[in-house]
């Protein structure tokens, strides 16, 4: 099946490229090292108040998009966010920076401190130009556990700590790693950036890695990157609990998780919340799975800051429905979307009573599928307002009548659907 030419996927937008969608330009901040000053996210809400529709998402890379940003705001919407060093020099290096970091790893007592390693690794993706040929979706995670998925969502390359070395994975190749030390970590992973970048230069179907595994296998990229491999462990991939509401060791507070309800906050939202943290509290983290985490370590205080998250409709409960769905903006915020997934979704939830019985759903306006890159157990995908119900499957597979577990669901029903089928797997 080959798509409409404004459903292709291949490049993601940032501050300096931004792309135009149902609302106006979106503007995509990137943090550094999978963190954001105070200050910071101060600019991007004032920011967005001022120059966009006041709407912000935080993406499954953990990325911060702008909203709704005019044409005749656009130049002083990046002004705004130069000024507090959130833009990079050129967007071809804006473009390579997609980290991915594990938002524990530097305050829970338990994980290995590997931003350090994350923020070394920017400067090196930045300083070679080589590394700017990169794809545009291509990313690296650091995982501060054994987990070498951030948040259950796989990279093109995961690092994942392993004692006192690394274990390097390639995406699509989970039975395969190569472990190294800390001093020899950055050199391999560069070697592997380039092994895959010769690949894909003499094959133009190799666009991210999974697709060199899927061509050479991952012993061979390992090989040609001068990296030894051994089989993997593994884990049996169980997807971590969200890191929402306090968190903790025993009785040590580390911090405080806030989820964003379907990846979105408003200015108003986010300001409130950084007014809400402590004066000294310098950086927030970002998890890809939409969670603003906060380095609190008082459990007064943690329990201060969660009254007021609450009550600005923000998610602090970890078994929170909304944290097991992604949801596209939907429409009119995408033009390519036929139905209101953010209202649609939320009338899902209401439909379900807050429970999911531990299933995922994605909820995509068009079969791009923008907001999942992986399957999930329930995917709804919006088609001249209706939906198509597609189980254990991605929006790609809508067109794949036999894979449609059911066509055509009207908005109202979707609740009705998905509630059918998980009794029926219950039974």
């Amino acid at each position: 099946m080959t798509a409409a030419a404004h459903l292709r996927k291949g490049w993601c937008p940032g501050a300096l490229r931004p792309m135009r969608s149902g609302d106006g330009l979106l503007v995509r901040v990137r943090p550094r090292a999978g963190a954001f000053t105070l200050s910071a996210l101060h600019a991007v809400a004032e920011t967005a108040k001022h120059f966009g529709s006041g709407e912000i998402d935080l993406t499954n890379r953990g990325n911060l998009q702008l909203r709704g940003v005019s044409n005749e705001g656009y130049d002083a919407a990046i002004d705004a966010l130069r000024a507090a060093c959130l833009i990079d020099e050129t967007a071809a290096i804006e473009a390579v920076r997609n980290v991915v970091v594990d938002p524990l790893s530097s305050i829970d007592p338990a994980r290995s401190y590997v931003r350090a390693l994350a923020a070394a690794f920017e400067g090196i993706v930045v300083d070679d130009a080589r590394l700017w040929a990169l794809p545009g979706k291509f990313g690296v995670s650091f995982s501060g556990t054994s987990e070498p998925r951030v948040g259950g969502r796989a990279a093109d390359i995961m690092i994942a700590s392993d004692g006192d070395r690394f274990a390097v994975f390639l995406d699509g190749a989970a039975e395969v790693s190569c472990a190294v030390s800390e001093d020899n970590l950055l050199t391999a992973v560069r070697r592997l950036l380039l092994a895959f970048l010769d690949l894909a230069a003499n094959d133009p179907s190799v666009r991210r890695m999974r697709d060199a595994v899927a061509a050479h296998g991952a012993p061979m990229i390992f090989a040609k990157a001068e990296v030894h491999a051994t089989q993997s462990r593994g884990n049996g991939g169980i997807d971590p609990p969200p890191p929402v509401g306090l968190l903790a060791r025993g009785e040590q507070v580390f911090g405080v998780g806030i989820g964003l309800p379907f990846g979105r906050i408003v200015a108003d939202q986010l300001d409130r919340l950084c007014e809400a943290a402590a004066a000294k509290l310098n950086d927030v983290f970002t998890s890809p799975q939409r969670i603003l985490v906060f380095p609190v370590n008082d459990h007064a205080r943690a329990e201060a800051f969660m009254k007021v998250a609450d009550d600005i409709g923000l998610i602090t409960a970890g078994s929170d429905v909304r944290l097991a769905m992604d949801v596209c903006p939907g429409s009119p915020g995408c033009k390519n979307a036929t139905t209101d997934t953010r209202g649609d979704a939320q009338r899902l939830v209401d439909g379900l009573n807050g429970s999911l019985s531990g299933y995922t759903v994605h909820v995509s306006g068009c079969e791009k599928g923008c907001a999942r890159r992986s399957s999930a157990d329930f995917t709804l995908v919006a088609r001249e307002g209706r939906y198509d119900l597609i189980r254990n499957g991605s929006p790609q597979l809508a067109g794949v009548g036999a894979l449609v577990a059911l066509a055509e669901v009207e908005p109202g029903d979707i609740g009705n659907a998905v509630s059918r089928f998980i009794m029926e797997s219950a039974s």
